[in-house]
């Protein structure tokens, strides 16, 4: 396959493309799941470890919600 036989085009999409706005979609989606998952995964941990669970972990959940947003928050420029 030659070069000039794809479809892609060569240039970046514009900013309001279709595809842009659904990777940006998918980045914030992403962001916020991680940050819960990982920030309860943390708690969990931390009550088996401390013999403090359910708390530690709801905690963990809080706190990620909180990340989560927060980085949401940041991806979207809110507050500039």
């Amino acid at each position: 396959m030659r070069e000039s036989d794809h479809d892609e085009p060569d240039s970046p999409e514009p900013k309001g493309s279709e595809r842009s706005r659904v990777s940006a979609a998918a980045a914030m989606a992403g962001t916020i799941s991680g940050s819960v998952i990982g920030c309860l995964l943390a708690g969990y941990a931390a009550g088996e470890y401390f013999d403090a669970n359910p708390g530690a972990a709801i905690v963990g959940l809080a706190v990620g919600i909180v990340v989560g947003f927060y980085n949401l928050a940041k991806v979207m420029g809110i507050g500039k």
